[in-house]
């Protein structure tokens, strides 16, 4: 008997000497739902009508350079969602929130809470950039603030921004499937002030002037998009980057500062940096 379920594809990474959390920032960008790591493997999930040809060269360009081998393996076609489902703790965050799954019905509750439905899109805050963007962003006053979550995934980040009093939230994200499960964690959350969108940094507004923006994406995404991300910018807002590691840092702090960000600081979360910068 056939069943209507996506085929998914495991990449089994073999990276040496090379960290786990290195090689996630190098393929971050590329279209993976989710990572897991043991003690040999990085093992990278990606569905497989996603796994385009153009999708394979660019991880063999990037194994080839580092010395790293992979082989990728057909999953077995069943409902892996709710397999990962049965498999996702609450999230607690400091004393600032809790990340809770709709069936964590007697988890308790620190902070504020936050119900997500776990469906393999990034952003549950079991990541150490979606848990270190809360720490920041729980330094923030962002009453009434008009707020950009550029690479949205669940759209968690959004949903705690206007939890915070932002208004009004734009929250973008290029891949299918993460909108339509930020669309329904907005639901879930009672949230209706923020405008959810499908796309990439075409989507961005650079006349927005946005007083706050989130980006919790990947090092090359934030290169290429650090210009029209300052333009749409309000004067003395606030940015927050995030999805790289701290040798990454400087490169972004040179390119942004020519754009006119300044670095204020950044925190280190599990070698995941979060960087505050502000606009002159």
């Amino acid at each position: 008997m056939t069943n209507n379920y996506p085929e998914w594809l495991e990449c089994r990474f073999t990276p040496g000497n090379m960290e786990a959390d290195t090689l996630v920032a190098l393929i971050a960008g590329l279209p993976f739902n989710s990572f897991m790591e043991d003690d040999i493997y990085l093992l990278a999930y990606i569905g497989k009508n996603e796994f385009t040809d153009e999708v394979k060269k660019e991880v063999d360009n990037i194994c080839a350079e580092f010395g790293i081998s992979y082989e990728v393996n057909q999953m077995e076609q069943k409902d892996w969602n709710a397999e990962w489902e049965a498999n996702f703790p609450p999230v607690v965050v400091k004393d600032i929130c809790t990340i809770v799954a709709p069936f964590h019905t007697d988890a308790e509750i620190i902070g504020r809470k936050i119900v997500l439905s776990p469906k393999m899109a990034f952003g549950t805050g079991h990541h150490e950039t979606t848990y270190g963007m809360i720490v920041k962003m729980d330094e923030l006053d962002m009453r009434d603030k008009k707020v950009l979550d550029f690479g949205s995934g669940t759209g968690v980040l959004s949903i705690f921004a206007s939890m915070k009093g932002a208004n009004p939230i734009d929250a973008i994200d290029i891949e299918g499937p993460a909108y339509d499960n930020m669309l329904d964690n907005f639901k879930l959350n009672d949230i209706d002030n923020i405008v959810p969108i499908l796309g990439g940094g075409e989507k961005i507004d650079a006349d927005g002037l946005y007083e706050v923006i989130l980006a919790n994406i990947t090092a090359n995404v934030i290169l290429d998009h650090l210009d029209i991300l300052s333009v749409a910018l309000k004067h003395e807002g606030t940015i927050l980057f995030s999805g790289f590691l701290e040798n990454d840092l400087p490169t972004i702090r040179i390119k942004a500062e020519k754009t006119g960000l300044r670095y204020i600081d950044h925190i280190v979360n599990g070698k995941w940096v979060v960087a505050r910068f502000v606009k002159d």
